[in-house]
């Protein structure tokens, strides 16, 4: 089954799961849909259940291991779901023996970046009872005006149509970005849903929104080029400035993603005239991305370790780069 993220059906799909359905493919080129997606499954299953994190290169070089932990009893007798991220077409084994097995098992979300009509592993989870695909694609126009109205509703910030309109130009429409600046609006001006606060200019211009994502974005081709010098100082800015090396890891995470998708044929290949050539090939982009994506599992456990952590791989993750150069 196929679905838009958009969609009624969808929604309840997964604030709803069924037991019948072992996965839940979320593909499409808004990543950040997609994750807000999984996370609804994720507060439908329980928010003391017990989460196993997976990546693509894992299931890649142990196929079996999906559907052995979809198969596994908590020890406590929680619930467990699986979370996979990233995933392209290097996880079709695993998925085949996810949905050959026998015993219906915890549901596994798999967060698959925006894959093409002819992916392989898209057509299976499409023409599976098992499986359900669902496409995410980024908000634009009067719909990503809406939504950011009522992202900032939902945590008691009135949001205003031109603010609106501003936050969506400068997170170019990128849901994970704009949800980000929102919530760094809602905070710096103490609003909640018990006592509103309305948005200002003046708040968003005392954030510094403007140039803190584009920033990013910037900082995040810089690693991907292997210039590891270069790479080193972006990390120092963001520190000084009171940065995210969080959310330098995801845009990072996400780039490298779309480079592997675009090297395999899978998706169009991203890049400007303005942004450093990037390096990453084969074997070392898969390193990278199974680096970050550990890395960010890590950042997760703790904040004051996981800054240390973030820092240290995405400079190895710029030398992996600097080889290629």
């Amino acid at each position: 089954m196929s679905l838009r993220g958009d969609n009624a059906a969808a929604l309840k799909a997964l604030e709803a799961p069924a037991a019948n359905i072992r996965l839940y493919l979320l593909y499409g080129p808004d990543e950040s849909g997609s994750e807000a997606l999984a996370a609804r499954l994720g507060k439908a299953i329980g928010a003391g259940a017990e989460r196993v994190d997976l990546d693509g290169p894992t299931l890649r070089s142990d196929p079996a291991r999906l559907s052995d932990e979809a198969a596994a009893i908590s020890m406590f007798g929680d619930k467990r779901w699986i979370k996979v991220q990233p995933a392209g077409e290097e996880v079709l084994p695993a998925v085949e023996a996810l949905l050959e097995a026998n015993a219906t098992g915890d549901p596994v979300v798999m967060i698959a970046g925006n894959l093409r009509k002819t992916s392989k592993l898209l057509t299976l989870c499409d023409g599976h009872k098992a499986a359900i695909a669902i496409v995410s694609y980024a908000p634009e126009g009067r719909n990503a005006e809406q939504l950011a109205v009522t992202m900032a509703r939902e945590l008691g910030l009135e949001l205003p149509g031109d603010l609106a309109r501003r936050l969506v130009t400068l997170t170019s429409g990128e849901r994970g970005l704009l949800a980000s600046e929102i919530e760094k609006i809602a905070l710096y001006l103490d609003a909640t849903p018990e006592e509103p606060r309305a948005a200002t200019q003046e708040a968003l211009d005392a954030l510094g929104a403007e140039g803190g994502e584009q920033q990013l974005f910037k900082a995040a081709m810089v690693v991907l080029s292997g210039n590891v010098r270069a790479t080193e100082h972006e990390i120092a800015h963001l520190r000084q400035s009171g940065g995210s090396l969080a959310g330098l890891l995801r845009i990072t995470l996400q780039r490298a993603v779309g480079l592997s998708q675009a090297q395999n044929g899978q998706a169009a290949r991203f890049g400007g005239r303005d942004e450093p050539p990037v390096s990453l090939r084969g074997d070392d982009l898969d390193k990278a991305i199974h680096r970050m994506a550990e890395a960010e599992r890590t950042s997760r456990l703790s904040h004051q370790i996981g800054e240390a952590v973030l820092a240290q791989e995405l400079v190895n993750v710029a030398r992996l780069a600097a080889r290629g150069r």
